[in-house]
């Protein structure tokens, strides 16, 4: 079984990255992450019927957030990728243990059924509590969406709330300006 990959980034395509091993070349699903040159990444090895599928991350902290992901039923690699790339791995594991199921809606392909199930399946085993007991992320998006902003808009702006913007008036005001083109 196959556990991580240190080697160099020869090629990309969509979300995969070749990496070249020891002259050996392995694509890599890696979702949103895009490294280049050389790079180390964490993996889970997905064996189906006639497909062999390797998943690349970053961290282990990702891997290990991806795989949690896996074991709830009816989340395949897929759906789980897309989940990992709509925040950060705090920001999602405080989502899933807030119950902010606004947030954890914005992945694309990921549907309702599937993130309440995340949620009740997830919510106890997922090592970050939120601080304040909710998460200000649904609520920034639930405003930014009332403002006539689309979720394709919004959802790449989640993982680049700055670390002072604490309150959900700092993080709209910071949003409102990056969409505005204001930055």
């Amino acid at each position: 079984m196959l556990g991580s990959l240190q080697g160099t980034v020869i090629a990309s395509s969509g979300q995969c990255l070749l990496i070249e091993v020891n002259n050996i070349g392995y694509w890599v699903h890696t979702g949103a992450w895009r490294p280049s040159g050389a790079v180390r990444c964490y993996l889970h090895h997905h064996v189906r019927e006639y497909i062999s599928d390797l998943y690349g991350f970053e961290t282990l902290e990702g891997l290990e957030l991806f795989e949690r992901l896996l074991s709830v039923s009816g989340i395949g690699p897929k759906a789980a990728l897309a989940i990992l790339s709509i925040g950060t791995i705090d920001q999602i594991k405080k989502a899933i243990s807030s119950q902010d199921s606004a947030f954890l809606s914005i992945a694309p392909g990921v549907g309702a059924k599937a993130v309440q199930k995340i949620i009740l399946e997830l919510q106890g085993k997922i090592g970050l509590i939120a601080e304040d007991g909710k998460s200000t992320l649904g609520e920034l998006v639930s405003a930014l969406e009332g403002l006539g902003y689309k979720s394709h808009q919004v959802q790449p702006l989640l993982s680049q709330i700055p670390a002072d913007a604490t309150t959900l008036d700092q993080q709209i005001r910071w949003a409102l300006q990056k969409l505005s083109g204001r930055s």
